[in-house]
């Protein structure tokens, strides 16, 4: 997981004993909120790291007017600037200078706000950074709320570089490599902590005693694959197919009575070749956790088995409630 570290995190406003200390981390990725209220003190900043020329630094801009961006930037190199889309009335890399033209554009929305983004927007996004806490404060707290929503849009847009930004911690990070989010914006714990050395390692290999629920971070029944007990093998074929990730779930009226893989419905078209018409073309019974099994419990779980597994169903009393992802999950231990 790459760190991007917020500068202005740090209680004093002597951001250079910050960028210090990010030097000493080897941490070059730097991230400026820059607000109405900061905005002298990050020309300065931005003006400095211009001549230090070791920093790769974006911008997540909380502007009034987000014209007043471009004054400031004395020419620094910029790798993305992201507009705080809630509030804008207009495109607002309208008046971008031409010396930034070939810059990543990207948007920040807070994560209950995402339903905004809308295609025509998302389509020629560069880049999308996910507020998961209070645009331009530091020290909030993650949401576990937020889990699913980052997962949802992580897997929309698999092409876009997607940047989670609040309440960053080594056990949210845990879970953020699940879903697939492989750069965060880390603040307060970083910049505020008595030994930023220990911090920092803590985020790259964390402990994985998690207590965040299954039912945060799981891909939702809905948005899974299913068929009754009475479909066809060759009907099944064709929903996985359509389904993308791979499975589906057998379900009837609503009672989950096992799931199916490429692997078995591959097996059940040979049988039927075969003349085999009889034998059930899912497993009944499929390793699976509960909507209020831990993070920490589920990877005790998998630790137990030695096949590889990559997904896991979350069934509660005979109910499908949705699915665990493990494509990212070797990046977790």
């Amino acid at each position: 997981m790459r760190v991007h570290a917020s500068v202005f995190a740090q209680q004093s406003q002597d951001w250079k004993s910050g960028l210090s200390k990010l030097e000493l981390l080897n941490v070059f990725y730097i991230h400026l909120d820059i607000t109405d209220a900061n905005l002298m003190m990050a020309k300065d900043v931005l003006a400095y790291l211009k001549e230090d020329g070791r920093f790769t630094v974006e911008i997540h801009a909380v502007l009034t007017n987000p014209d007043d961006l471009w004054p400031i930037l004395s020419d620094c190199p910029i790798s993305c600037i992201y507009f705080q889309a809630e509030d804008l009335a207009s495109d607002p890399f309208t008046n971008i200078p031409s010396s930034y033209q070939g810059v990543k554009k990207g948007l920040a929305y807070r994560w209950n706000t995402l339903e905004d983004l809308q295609p025509e927007k998302w389509k020629s996004l560069d880049a999308l950074l996910i507020m998961t806490t209070i645009p331009g404060q530091s020290g909030g707290s993650f949401p576990n709320e937020a889990f699913q929503v980052i997962g949802r849009w992580r897997r929309a847009l698999a092409k876009t570089w997607i940047l989670i930004d609040g309440g960053i911690r080594p056990e949210v990070a845990s879970v953020l490599k699940i879903l697939g989010v492989s750069d965060v914006v880390v603040g307060a714990h970083l910049m505020r902590s008595e030994n930023p050395y220990k911090a920092y390692l803590d985020l790259l290999h964390p402990d994985m005693q998690v207590d965040v629920q299954a039912k945060y971070f799981m891909i939702n029944a809905k948005n899974i694959a299913q068929v009754p007990s009475n479909c066809s093998v060759w009907e099944a074929l064709d929903v996985l197919d359509r389904g993308g990730l791979g499975i589906l779930m057998v379900v009837d009226q609503g009672k989950c009575l096992g799931m199916a893989t490429n692997a078995d419905l591959r097996r059940a078209v040979l049988q039927e070749k075969a003349g085999d018409n009889h034998t059930l073309w899912w497993n009944e019974n499929p390793l699976s956790i509960q909507s209020e099994t831990t993070f920490s419990q589920m990877i005790d779980l998998l630790n137990r088995y030695a096949m590889p597994l990559h997904l896991l169903p979350v069934i509660d009393e005979d109910q499908f409630s949705g699915l665990v992802h493990f494509n990212y999950l070797a990046h977790s231990l």
